[in-house]
């Protein structure tokens, strides 16, 4: 045989590794394309990693700057439904001027002329009743609300919002008053040097232009959403028709510290931060800041608008503060999903916007986080790849169970400490795809090998009890077509009974393949047979048998010192049983026992029907060969004394077979070379 090399053995190793390695390297390419283009179930699930890990930050209390102005269930309850007369609203808000705000922005639209001005009820009427009211006695700036609402805005810090909007099909109403921002542009280099990177609605539901020309500033209410429907990021700014202009929070911000103009730097990354004072606020690619909540709804303290109207609030919990001013009764659907509560106050929206500005611990997710994200994703996939192709179960499991905990708490804590949000989830998932796929082909693979390792054992110890039985049979006169033949007319009893609902669970297919794969064994004990006695070419007298009869004992002492090395061992118990039982008899007259009836194992009574129906057939020196007639008629003769009638009975029905096998593997040269072809088809 050709001895295989030092270098052969590398290069089978080599090519062992080779299948996982290009899978491993395909599965990374594919999941890499995957992330690049960051599909909506990637986004989906980056969101909700960030949500668990915002709501772990450490906590913080909110800034006390800002302070809610809330038109709430009381509110409307003692002073009528929404919507209020403007005059109410104007009567609020100079209640809230006169305790000295820094500004008051309102988080409420007017987009339509008040219907409940006297002036405006007045001309119904006279158009609908043909009635004419008379409002002489009414002095002529209280006929008008919305010129009531006017004048108070006119008078003090006031911040009226406005929406935005993206729908095609729409069109902004002539005469739309909205107040941009003065923003300047600054671009670092290789940043583009064209465009506005702001997202850039269609068309504005504005205010009245009376009540818009009277402040001097305004912001759209905006709160986006992602694609979950929660808010995360809200858009501080917007380009509309080549101007550029604030959200609500920031117009508030700039109404109350007289912000005049602001910088918008815009890096090579893409990313975006918005520059006035001191302050530098960080914005992703479309402007938009990542909002850092700080619990659930009504974290602000809020106000109740009644209890300004009644005079009852303390001036302290106005003054210096920015107020905002929104609808919170319950049916006016004001209210946003975000990562802490279902139902987040819109107006409180803009509050926590002021207090992230106010307090600068910013959150971000910078233009770079993705390729980072994939970065890390590749060099795990490339870690898990190289364990896996190389590593052994036992330390490759526990490495890749730390990187992905590792991971976790690496990203955590970027966002604790640095405030950056960088997602686990594309190493994640590069990791899961690589360890699932490549463990289930590694498994495949080992499997393969394992079952190719089987059958080599299995071959090796059919191989070996050939040899065995060859050896026993130079030292017996009987030859090895004997052993063949027997062994084939077991398996085809033991096939035939396992069909009897009573032996069903027993003779299984398992332990149908054990029996015929021992049943060479049977007569192992005849190696301790001395030779004068094995070999004597003639009938043996009374003592001689009695000698012969120890080779069940010899057999079964074989077996027991194999198991007593090995442990328990199915092939070697059946092949014990065989071997040690094979010569009992139905009736009690067997040896070396005596059992009788059920008492043999099924086994040695398989054992004993072909044992004597081949010795019935096959020439010996002492006797002539018996036709198979006549075979089956001395078989059914001892059928109940001799032999278990149940198993004579499969033998029965399977004569047949047992006549074709003897036939085939009789002694001679043609049954030799028949047996052999048949024990190398065996070991295929």
């Amino acid at each position: 045989m050709q001895r295989s090399t030092p270098f052969d053995f590398k290069k089978k190793r080599r090519s062992r590794h080779l299948p996982i390695l290009l899978f491993g390297a395909f599965l990374t390419a594919c999941m890499a394309f995957f992330a690049f283009f960051r599909p909506g179930i990637l986004t989906i699930v980056n969101n909700r990693v960030y949500d668990v890990f915002l709501q772990s930050l450490p906590s913080r209390l909110p800034s006390s700057l800002p302070v809610i102005v809330d038109i709430d269930d009381r509110s409307l309850s003692q002073y009528g439904q929404w919507p209020w007369p403007r005059y109410r609203i104007a009567r609020l808000l100079e209640r809230i001027k006169s305790f000295n705000p820094r500004s008051v922005a309102m988080d409420i639209l007017f987009p339509e002329p008040d219907r409940t001005s006297l002036e405006y009820f007045s001309q119904q009427v006279k158009k609908d009743l043909s009635l004419r009211l008379d409002l002489s006695k009414v002095p002529k700036k209280l006929r008008d609300n919305d010129a009531i609402l006017a004048r108070t805005l006119a008078s003090g810090p006031f911040v009226l919002g406005y929406k935005f909007s993206f729908d095609s099909k729409a069109r902004s109403p002539s005469g739309c008053q909205l107040k941009p921002a003065k923003v300047f542009m600054i671009r670092s280099g290789g940043a583009p040097s064209h465009g506005i990177p702001l997202l850039h609605p269609l068309y504005a539901v504005c205010n009245l232009p009376r009540l818009a020309r009277s402040v001097r500033n305004s912001g759209f209410l905006n709160a986006m959403t992602d694609r979950d429907g929660v808010v995360r990021r809200v858009p501080l700014l917007m380009a509309y028709r080549g101007k550029i202009y604030p959200s609500l929070a920031l117009a508030a911000m700039m109404e109350a510290f007289n912000i005049q103009q602001m910088a918008l730097r815009v890096g090579s990354d893409g990313e975006e931060s918005l520059v006035f004072g001191r302050c530098r606020i960080p914005l992703d690619e479309r402007g938009n800041i990542l909002i850092r909540f700080r619990g659930p709804g009504e974290t602000f303290h809020h106000v109740s608008a009644a209890a300004i109207l009644e005079g009852t609030v303390e001036k302290k919990q106005i003054e210096g503060h920015i107020v905002f001013v929104g609808t919170f009764a319950a049916g006016l659907n004001d209210f946003h999903a975000t990562p802490f509560d279902p139902v987040y106050p819109g107006t409180e929206v803009h509050a926590t916007i002021v207090d992230n500005i106010v307090q600068g611990d910013f959150l971000r997710h910078p233009a770079w986080a993705p390729g980072i994200e994939l970065l890390v994703g590749v060099l795990i996939s490339l870690l898990t790849i190289a364990l896996l192709t190389y590593g052994r179960a036992l330390w490759s499991i526990p490495v890749i169970a730390l990187s992905a905990a590792g991971l976790w708490f690496a990203s955590k804590w970027y966002l604790v400490s640095r405030g950056i949000f960088v997602s686990p989830v594309v190493p994640f998932m590069m990791l899961a795809v690589n360890f699932s796929f490549l463990s289930a082909l590694k498994f495949w693979r080992e499997e393969r090998i394992s079952r190719k390792r089987e059958k080599e054992l299995a071959d090796v110890q059919a191989i070996t009890l050939e040899t065995i039985v060859m050896v026993i049979e130079t030292r017996h006169l009987e030859t090895g077509g004997h052993v063949k033949r027997t062994q084939l007319y077991v398996k085809h009893l033991a096939q035939c009974m396992k069909k009897n609902m009573k032996y069903r669970q027993i003779l299984d297919d398992e332990t149908v393949d054990l029996l015929y794969r021992s049943s060479p064994l049977h007569d192992v004990g005849k190696v301790g047979v001395p030779d004068a006695v094995l070999k004597k070419p003639g009938r043996l007298d009374q003592e001689e048998f009695e000698i012969m009869k120890h080779h069940t004992v010899y057999g079964k002492m074989i077996f027991d010192v194999a198991e007593e090395k090995l442990g328990h061992n199915s092939f070697l118990s059946i092949a014990r049983i065989i071997a040690y039982t094979h010569h009992e008899k139905w009736d009690g007259t067997g040896y070396p026992q005596g059992l009788k009836g059920e008492e043999i194992p099924l086994f040695g009574r398989i054992m004993a029907v072909a044992d004597i129906y081949d010795a019935l057939v096959s020439r010996r020196v002492y006797k002539k060969p018996l036709s198979h007639d006549e075979a089956v008629s001395i078989i059914l003769e001892k059928s109940g004394k001799d032999l278990d009638p149940e198993v004579v009975a499969a033998f029965v029905q399977v004569q047949d077979k047992f006549m074709e096998v003897a036939e085939r593997f009789a002694d001679g040269m043609k049954g030799q070379i028949d047996m052999m072809a048949s024990l190398s088809f065996d070991r295929k």
